[in-house]
């Protein structure tokens, strides 16, 4: 066979590979005036959801799998950010340590980190422009990122799909960092309660694709005034 035959072969062969690999994914049709949304954190919660939208939610909810990411603990915000209304900025927190009641100043959560090789698992909403945008304000101190093109189930048509990644001045640097730093107690059980509720491989898998926790910085956490 000539040499010209035989690339000819391989590249079909190649082709026909991917074109197969690719015919196992499914594909959702995105409505029109909706975009997809990826809930890897506090958004894995359909009730935190829903109160960031202020009504039910309706629509489809996925499990899915974010490829190349890594879920991590280095999104940080401080009590006195200008994400936090001047009447939110007057309420002190304080955190709670071996009885005593201790100021602190900046608070921990969770990011999505670029990892080749990386899978996690998430969840995905379908939403409507309005609500993204409500979304967009309640994420402040994070970007909104299209990976449409990196969920392991799903093709997309119709619409895009979005996470929330920390823009670079507000991923933790402890050598930057002023003031004492919290993860606060009730932020980690309510994203964990979220994976306890969807399964026990869903909270193994949660666990798997995460960076690890830093347990002394979780502590319980009260406000002067409730925000």
């Amino acid at each position: 066979m000539k040499i010209s035959n035989l690339i000819f072969c391989f590249t079909f062969l190649i082709l026909f590979s991917s074109c197969d690999k690719q015919s196992n994914k499914k594909t959702i049709v995105i409505e029109k005036g909706k975009v997809g949304m990826i809930g890897f954190g506090s958004l894995i919660s359909l009730n935190r959801t829903e109160e960031v939208f202020k009504h039910k939610y309706t629509d489809s909810i996925y499990l899915v799998h974010l490829e190349g990411y890594q879920r991590s603990w280095d999104f940080v915000t401080s009590n006195y950010d200008k994400g936090y209304t001047e009447e939110e900025l007057k309420h002190d927190g304080y955190y709670i340590r071996d009885n005593d009641t201790l100021i602190f100043d900046n608070s921990i959560y969770l990011n999505i980190t670029e990892q080749k090789g990386s899978t996690m698992n998430c969840v995905l909403y379908l939403v409507t422009e309005k609500e993204i945008k409500d979304m967009d304000l309640y994420e402040f101190g994070y970007e909104r990122i299209d990976v449409s093109d990196k969920i392991k189930e799903y093709d997309f048509e119709g619409g895009k799909v979005y996470a929330y990644k920390a823009t670079p001045e507000y991923l933790y640097d402890s050598k930057k960092i002023k003031g004492v730093t919290v993860i606060q107690q009730d932020y980690l059980d309510l994203v964990t309660k979220a994976c306890d509720s969807i399964g026990l491989d869903f909270r193994k898998e949660y666990d798997e694709t995460t960076s690890p926790l830093n347990l002394e910085l979780v502590a319980p956490v009260i406000w002067k005034k409730a925000r």
